[in-house]
């Protein structure tokens, strides 16, 4: 059975990271930059709720391939040789990717048009997870690691895309806080499917045989869109990387991971310490707080599709979190209120990365630069995804459980002070 600690982090990573919200609502035309007049069939009033559905579920799909990891981590010990330590690196490979290539990918997305590299993205994950399969050697596995998280990080930046591009605007918002559960579904469901199949190596093969499925789904049925000239390019990217909202939605994004990923490192180990569960109870009740992370991006999309202002969502959803989390890592919180504020902290948590994304096509210089606005927006969601951990392993070898509340604390009040720099361009 994979270690606790390491399935819980993972699993708050894939819950919030993605929960991508609309992108863009602006008229494409009122533009001069706009290279992409025909681009959106929402525009039309057509609402396609099968290609919707195909979307998010191609979502699930790649989900699949960061939920594998976890579930496979104590058969991979005996193959390869390695410690839990050793092979964390697998687990550790897509948030890394995505520092580096988070605006690369948008600006693919822009380049070649989202349907193209939403196809693509799947079809790398999928033949890279079946090349790993075969894996001979550790090196080997993580290449094929890597080449997935590639692909993953393609399909993470497209989907939103397509999902803009197909859903009218009154539905726009509802409709991403749907597609902000697709992370949590897809780990779920490879580790559900996981501990039923005779090996990893089956895992890996049925995970990249439906990622492939998906890709021949989503070009058969997903309209296309259209992607941008080359000197728009170019100017794009420049005039994205001078955004001032951009870079403060990434950097609260950022934020927002030091936060959740502050309880969820460790949650299972202090569950047991502190509410006296077993390990299965620990893991049985930090599943149930992951998923009332999901339930957080439904109720955000909620939030902006009934007209509250994305400054205000945000700053609520960091104060509410960093109490939550002040209270449920005091030594006097009694086992039952740690369990209750750790929950209420996830679905306070869950409402933030749906309204950053949901804002970040907004904080484009041009409408058709979403995607690429998108990127550095991921990019800073991953950059606290690294740190995060790091962050808070080192505080809490020094001052113990209660570094961890004021982690959480400290990083609402700094979340809340990038929400004020970001409110003029709400």
């Amino acid at each position: 059975m994979l270690r606790l600690n390491t399935l819980a982090s993972l699993a708050g990573w894939c819950w919030q990271p993605f929960s991508t919200a609309a992108i863009g609502s602006a008229s494409m035309a009122d533009n001069p930059l706009n290279t992409t007049p025909a681009a959106s069939v929402a525009a039309n009033g057509n609402f396609d709720r099968v290609t919707i559905a195909l979307v998010i579920l191609a979502g699930v799909a790649s989900a699949l391939h960061v939920g594998k990891g976890p579930i496979a981590l104590p058969e991979m010990q005996q193959v390869f040789g390695r410690s839990l330590a050793d092979l964390s690196g697998m687990l550790s490979v897509f948030a890394v990717v995505g520092v580096i290539g988070g605006m690369a990918a948008g600006a693919l997305t822009q380049r070649l048009g989202d349907r193209r590299v939403l196809a693509a993205g799947l079809l790398v994950v999928g033949l890279a997870s079946i090349v790993g399969a075969a894996a001979p050697a550790y090196a080997w596995l993580i290449a094929t690691r890597v080449v997935e998280g590639l692909g993953f990080l393609m399909v993470v930046v497209a989907a939103p895309a397509v999902l803009n591009r197909l859903t009218p605007p009154g539905k726009r918002n509802l409709v991403f806080g749907f597609w902000g559960t697709f992370m949590g579904v897809g780990i779920a469901l490879s580790m559900l499917l996981g501990p039923l199949l005779d090996n990893w190596q089956v895992l890996w093969l049925l995970d990249g045989a439906l990622a492939l499925v998906m890709a021949v789904c989503v070009r058969l049925r997903v309209p296309a869109g259209a992607g941008g000239r080359t000197a728009d390019r170019g100017r794009g990217a420049l005039s994205v990387l001078r955004s001032p909202p951009t870079w403060l939605l990434a950097l609260a994004f950022g934020v927002y991971n030091m936060q959740f990923f502050a309880m969820m490192s460790f949650l299972p180990s202090y569950l047991m310490q502190r509410v006296n569960l077993s390990m299965a109870q620990a893991g049985a009740a930090s599943a149930l707080i992951v998923v009332a992370n999901a339930a957080g991006n439904v109720l955000g999309g909620l939030f902006l599709q009934r007209g509250v202002r994305a400054s205000q969502v945000m700053t609520v959803g960091y104060l509410v979190a960093g109490l939550l989390g002040l209270v449920a890592f005091m030594p006097v919180t009694s086992g039952v209120a740690v369990l209750a504020c750790c929950t209420a902290l996830s679905v306070a948590a869950g409402v933030l990365p749906a309204t950053f994304l949901a804002s970040a096509p907004r904080s484009a210089p041009a409408p058709q630069l979403a995607p690429t606005s998108l990127g550095l927006v991921m990019q800073g969601n991953y950059l606290g995804q690294v740190v995060a951990p790091i962050t808070t392993g080192a505080l809490f070898a020094v001052f113990g459980w209660i570094a961890v509340g004021i982690q959480i604390g400290v990083s609402a009040f700094a979340g809340v002070a990038l929400v004020w720099l970001y409110r003029k361009y709400d």
